[in-house]
């Protein structure tokens, strides 16, 4: 797919879901061939050294899995706390638990001021899917509807305590990126997937994530204004290749 080049991103393309599952799975074994050859070296010459290094990979191994987990615990945690704190709010989104577009604004208001004094700009992404309509005129609200929720999932595990997500309706999201500038946030945007792959129950679709950035210019006054200019930016459609047994949907 034909793309804008995204700011301070090089040509490569982004690391797709399944990639980044493959390094796990790979990492994995190779921690595994390492545990292997130091258990077989143990048995073969027992001895105190032998002993403390394999005790000492076989540590490593679970904190660094350890780690992992209670990383992903905390971030769901991070989420549910908010989504509760939400509740019979009007800065709730009726879908997804996430923060809707009340809630941008309002810490856009806040943020603008102090992004003002401090000569720090910010940077807003939105993030949709792409001919979302068709799609679900094509699969239904059921495949629509899985896909803008694995978008706001994936967003979710990607963005900072100290960032802002929130659901602006539909399958629109918008991401606030705290102290940080047009070309800063290529970073954050090389994390997300340029597709979102979904299931209809018999095969893998694909759908095109668009990403809409811009960098508050630390002279608008309204918060209405930001946004609106962010939603009226020229689109990034990134360049992915194509994921095995998926199709366009």
């Amino acid at each position: 797919m034909a793309g804008v080049a995204l700011p301070g991103q090089p040509d490569d393309e982004p690391r797709s879901p399944g990639r980044r599952h493959a390094l796990r799975v790979a990492a994995l074994i190779g921690w595994g061939v390492v545990l292997a050859l130091q258990t077989a070296a143990t048995l073969r010459h027992p001895g105190f050294a032998n002993l403390v290094a394999e005790v000492g990979f076989i540590v490593l191994f679970v904190l660094i899995n350890v780690q992992l987990v209670l990383m992903r615990w905390l971030g769901h945690k991070r989420w549910r706390r908010m989504t509760s704190r939400l509740h019979g709010s009007a800065y709730l989104s009726d879908k997804y638990d996430l923060p809707n577009r009340n809630y941008i604004l309002a810490e856009l208001r806040r943020e603008m001021p102090r992004a003002r004094a401090l000569g720090s700009p910010f940077v807003l992404i939105q993030f949709s899917l792409d001919n979302i309509a068709e799609v679900r005129k094509r699969r239904g609200d059921g495949f629509a509807d899985r896909a803008t929720n694995a978008l706001g999932e994936t967003l979710k595990r990607l963005t900072r305590n100290s960032d802002f997500l929130a659901h602006l309706g539909d399958a629109r999201f918008c991401v606030m990126l705290v102290e940080c500038t047009l070309e800063q946030s290529g970073i954050y945007l090389r994390r997300v997937p340029g597709t979102i792959s979904v299931s209809d129950g018999r095969q893998m679709f694909d759908i095109p994530v668009v990403a809409r950035l811009h960098q508050y210019d630390l002279e608008a006054l309204y918060a209405t204004d930001v946004l609106h200019e962010v939603e009226e930016v020229q689109p990034l459609r990134r360049r992915e290749a194509p994921r095995a047994n998926a199709f366009a949907a």
